[in-house]
């Protein structure tokens, strides 16, 4: 990460503690799920840098730079990220299966904790991976950041190694949607997944944030090193990746439906 998104957006490190907030019925099961603090969004990709989920200006951003030429000494011109168009993420504290409730509490109540409304309650990616032509990777990754008014936008990251060896590598794309109202975005992202590219060796995964919201998923479960996305569930094959899609996709819905119908115990 650069200099100067450390300074800008990790010197804004949040201290909210749910459990502390009085006159609201958030008494939080420490072993459940808080919000801790924030980080500045990334794509969940495999790459020797970081990809920002920045909302860039005009609605899309891209860049064919690579590696090797600036190590031969030749000046390239570097893409610089907007610290203030990244979408800041909240970190969950949460032991998995059984925060489902505490979520919805958050949610319902994120204005009573003065949780800045910039931030993005949840989000699902969908990342699809594969090699198009002569073992050259692609990765393509698709972000549903969803806020508390249930309002979201899709952020996608097309990321594609060059024909050339350490050289004019990646190559990378990202743009975004406008504002889209909760059903309209679930919809959409449904529909980009509908059927699977034509590249080779392709596996997809799921990443949810919190981690919790996958407690249904089926997909092969491992930890991850991003510092965003804890967990992956990984698919080979695309009828498994559209039918868990599906799956999350309605939990969202539903967390989003009994916020507004009022059904959760606050008990």
């Amino acid at each position: 990460m650069s200099k100067e998104i450390s300074s800008q957006v990790y010197s804004f490190i949040l201290s909210w503690n749910l459990r502390n907030l009085v006159d609201t019925c958030l008494i939080m099961n420490p072993e459940a799920i808080n919000i801790i603090g924030m980080i500045p969004g990334e794509f969940p990709v495999d790459a020797w840098k970081s990809y920002f989920l920045e909302i860039p200006k005009g609605g899309s951003k891209k860049d064919i730079v690579g590696r090797s030429l600036r190590a031969f000494g030749i000046s390239m011109r570097g893409i610089k990220w907007i610290s203030k168009r990244i979408i800041p993420f909240p970190i969950y504290t949460c032991s998995p299966y059984s925060a489902i409730e505490n979520l919805k509490l958050i949610i319902k109540h994120w204005n009573d904790a003065f949780i800045s409304d910039d931030m993005p309650c949840l989000a699902l990616a969908v990342k699809t991976s594969g090699y198009y032509c002569e073992d050259r990777e692609v990765q393509s990754v698709a972000i549903l950041p969803i806020w508390n008014d249930e309002f979201g936008r899709i952020i996608s990251l097309d990321w594609i190694e060059g024909p050339l060896e350490d050289c004019i590598t990646p190559e990378w794309y990202i743009e975004t949607t406008q504002w889209l109202n909760l059903e309209n975005a679930l919809k959409k992202m449904q529909k980009l997944h509908e059927n699977p590219p034509s590249w080779e060796n392709t596996s997809f995964s799921i990443y949810v944030v919190p981690s919790c919201l996958g407690y249904k998923l089926h997909g092969k479960k491992s930890n991850t090193s991003y510092e965003l996305w804890e967990v992956e569930w990984k698919y080979d094959e695309h009828a498994a990746l559209k039918e868990d899609l599906i799956s999350i996709l309605s939990e969202i819905r539903n967390t989003f439906f009994e916020i507004t119908v009022g059904g959760i115990n606050e008990r």
